[in-house]
């Protein structure tokens, strides 16, 4: 005995339900309101997802179709961008502190280029890392404005002092 497609009756209850149109063969079907506000496509059927996925999906959607899993993927990814990866693990770290504010990478990115891509401290022309001036532990902002590059070793040494230095070195 074959059960009936239930998705495709009327419910009693439609006021919970959103009357949704399948992506692939256009049919239209009911799906529940909180499960329909998640999703950016729509099917009323695994099979209209896997073909509608092999037939028009891109090559970038569909990394894991193609036989790359997710977390290859997601490898592939983190290897190549790394500064992207780092500025993301720094903003989670000013979340988790409770900083107020936060900057952008291309915020990051021209504030080493106003140091001339070198230590703030050490005056050298080492790997930068972003040190805030007043520490997240201390309740500093996340702002740029109290951000600057320092090497590692400059950052580590540094600990939680208020130094702000070198600033002759900011081109105008």
């Amino acid at each position: 005995m074959k059960y009936p497609d239930y998705s495709r009756i009327k419910p009693k209850y439609a006021k919970t339900r959103l009357e949704l149109e399948c992506r692939y063969c256009k049919k239209m079907f009911w799906e529940s309101r909180s499960k329909a506000i998640k999703k950016k496509r729509h099917y009323c059927s695994m099979k209209c997802y896997s073909n509608d996925r092999k037939e028009n999906w891109t090559r970038e959607e569909q990394n894991t179709y193609k036989g790359m899993t997710a977390y290859k993927s997601h490898r592939k990814y983190v290897k190549a961008n790394p500064e992207r990866i780092a500025h993301l693990k720094a903003r989670r770290y000013a979340r988790e502190k409770n900083a107020d504010g936060t900057h952008t990478l291309e915020e990051w990115q021209e504030l080493c280029k106003k140091f001339n891509q070198r230590c703030a401290k050490c005056l050298q022309s080492k790997k930068l890392t972003k040190d805030h001036i007043k520490p997240l532990s201390e309740k500093g902002s996340d702002y740029i404005s109290n951000i600057q590059p320092l090497c590692r070793s400059c950052n580590s040494r540094k600990w939680k002092t208020y130094i702000y230095e070198n600033p002759e070195l900011i081109k105008d």
